[in-house]
Parts: C-alpha cells; structure tokens; sequence
C-alpha cells in the first residue's frame, strides 16, 4: 500500500525538523492502516528542488520523527524508484512502515512524466492520498497514482479537512466573518474577488491591509505595501459598499523606525504614520473593534498573519484575536504559513477547532479551482474515504 503524505517541514540548524505537527495530523491514517494489517510505504516530499538531489532537502529526518510518534521502527529508503523502492516494499511485514526519500528529487514527479508514474505503481496495489497540503497540483505522487491505481482512496486529514472547507463555504452559519492577512497579496486579492458577496464581514490586515489603506490613499510611510495591486484594491473597496460586505481596515498600526524595524515605538493613527516609519501590527484601537466583531460571527475564516510575525513583537495582535476562537461558539479554520508559525508559538494552535495544513490547496478551493487529487477520483467535497475509491480492472 502506498500512502501520500505531506511532510514538507523545514528542517533547524542541526538537521531536525522544525515542528511535527504535519506528521502528527496524518497518524490517524497511518494508524488505521496499521491496525489492518496494512504494509505501509510512504512518500512525500520536501522544498523545491526541481528534480536534483540536496542533502538538506531528503526526508531521512521525518522519518526519524515518524518513528517517536508512532512507538515503532519506520525504516528509511534511500530511494522512491527502483530496485532499492521495490525490495523495500517487497521486505517489509504486514503491520510494518517504510518512508521513501523525496519524491521531487525526480524531474518526474512534478512533470507527472508517465515513466516515472510507472516505476511508482509498481510499489503497490492501493493508493491513500491524505496530503491536502498538495491537493492543487498535478503531481505524479499525488493525482496520477489516484487516477491509475487499482484502488484509490483518500485519507483522514484528507476527509477532515474538506469538511472544514465544505462548512466554510456551503451555507455557512452567519454572520461569515472572513479574515485576511499575510504578505502574499495577489492570491488574496483574487480570493477576496470570489467570495466577496458571500461574506458578512471582511477584515484585512498584514501586508494586504497596507495595501487597502494604500488605495484609500492613506500614507504609510515605509510599510510594506504591494504598489502592484493598489489599483485592484481600490476598485475592491468600491465593490464592497457596493455588494454591501462590511470591510475593516486597520486604524491604528505599531509602528517601528525603517532603519530598526525589529524595535516598535509606538502606537500610531494610519493618518499619522511618519516618512520614517513602518507599520509592523494592530494597534489597540483596531483590536478591539475585530475582538468585537469576532466574538459576533458564527463562522470565520481566517487566512494570514495579521503582523510582522517573522518578528516575536509584532505577532501580539494575531494572537490576541486568535485566542479569542479558542472558547466561543460556532466554526472557525484558519490557515498560512506564518499565521500557523505564530499559532504554535503562542500556544493556541492545538486550541482552536480546525487549522488547515494547506493553505494554498485551500485557496483554489474557495476561489473554485479543481483540486487535481480530488478530481481524478470524481470528488468535488469530502466524502468519506471509504466511499472515495477509484477501481480498476
């Protein structure tokens, strides 16, 4: 049995990982299989090295952490192809857990190449897909083993995950709060185009907030601000009063000097922000207005940091409204990369209801764009896994 996983995890100074909270969310799985009697080989993979073969980037680390959390050997393959694949897979007992090295170590997986899709089929006969995290791309790991194994199936963290994003977006309770944040503004401004009439309430900080007040003409000094998208912000605010979405902008910001801005001084207007200075978070005036209004929604959807977070002062605001969807009522999922980073450093990661593992797979299904893996085994939402295999033959 073949399972895919996502364990794309940066790895510390001293070749550990950095966190194991991707593992930890595909044990489910993994145990189930196990309890089957499952014969279980693995792949996944890690960065982005273009088909090439980097010591720093090869999966022999995760395998070590898988081991600690399941309480049994997971024996490392040096290889996902070929004979040194095969034997692995043909040695090991029922019960037992094999992961292979990264599958982007070949040209062939991210090309979805038909041999390379050949030398993987013959690794197994069933197929579980539980990496949402790569769910929106075509990979040969990922839909080109769903939509040519015998068997194919997905996974627990696959099912849980779109059954967050199907109570996020079909019918949701209102008032639908949506959140937004982070630095990577074009994919949130193409989001926010898509599901703009469909929400009560849109409140946006980060770099994406910057760059709205930016088209409100607001000066903001020497704040990151993505001048490429100001224009496409303007005519959003436009469309907002016009579809009648409440929108909030930041009105007061923490504001550090340009030349040390790890250092904040300050609480500042957005009117007032100097020549000088970058605004690097919420300011008290802006929490307590979004503190309000996420006590009120019914549903939130949340994706971004909301400050500065690679910086530990700047990341209080994220956490203080964060620490408010750990204790009331309704649904929320929140999801990025420097929002889940500041989540686990504040402690309240594990504390809220529902913390997706994939944020971009996770946009190109609010702004309705297939989701290869899922599409290749005729699913539009979650069903349950059970329910979800592709027979052939």
């Amino acid at each position: 049995m073949l399972l895919r996983v996502d364990y794309n995890i940066a790895a510390k100074n001293d070749g550990g990982l950095v966190d194991d909270w991707r593992i930890r969310a595909s044990l489910p799985t993994i145990k189930r299989l196990l309890e089957a009697g499952a014969r279980i080989g693995i792949l996944t993979h890690r960065g982005r090295p273009q088909g090439r073969v980097i010591p720093e980037l090869s999966t022999a680390p995760t395998a070590k952490a898988l081991a600690e959390l399941l309480g049994q050997a997971v024996e490392f393959v040096p290889d996902c192809v070929g004979r040194v694949a095969e034997q692995a897979m043909a040695k090991l007992a029922p019960g037992k857990v094999c992961l292979f090295e990264n599958t982007r170590f070949h040209l062939g997986e991210q090309m979805n190449q038909q041999m390379f899709l050949q030398k993987l089929q013959v690794l197994g006969d069933v197929f579980v897909n539980d990496a949402f995290a790569t769910a929106h791309r075509a990979h040969a790991s990922t839909s080109g083993l769903g939509a040519t194994m015998p068997v194919s199936v997905i996974g627990e963290l696959m099912v849980r995950e779109l059954e967050w994003l199907r109570r996020a977006t079909e019918e949701p309770e209102r008032p639908f709060l949506l959140v937004i944040g982070g630095a990577d503004v074009a994919p949130r401004l193409d989001l926010i185009g898509k599901i703009l009439t469909r929400v009560d309430t849109l409140m946006l900080g980060g770099t994406v907030g910057l760059t709205f007040l930016a088209g409100r003409d607001v000066s903001l000094g020497q704040s990151q601000i993505e001048h490429s998208c100001v224009e496409a912000a303007r005519d959003l605010l436009a469309e907002a009063g016009v579809v009648g979405c409440r929108l909030h902008l930041p009105r007061d910001v923490v504001v550090a000097r340009k030349q040390a801005v790890a250092t904040p001084i300050g609480i500042s207007d957005v009117h007032q922000v100097k020549d000088d200075e970058v605004a690097s978070d919420l300011g008290p005036e802006t929490l307590a207005t979004w503190s309000r209004l996420l006590e009120e929604a019914k549903t939130v959807l949340w994706i971004g940091s909301l400050g500065a977070y690679e910086t530990p002062g700047y990341r209080a605001g994220t956490l203080k409204l964060a620490e408010i969807l750990t204790t009331k009522n309704g649904f929320s999922l929140l999801a990025g990369n420097g929002l889940v980073a500041t989540l686990a450093d504040g402690g309240l990661r594990e504390r809220l209801p529902a913390v997706s593992t994939g944020v971009g797979a996770l946009l190109a299904a609010l702004q309705g764009h297939s989701l290869p893996s899922l599409s290749v085994l005729g699913l539009r939402q979650g069903k349950a896994w059970d329910g979800a295999e592709r027979r052939r033959g």
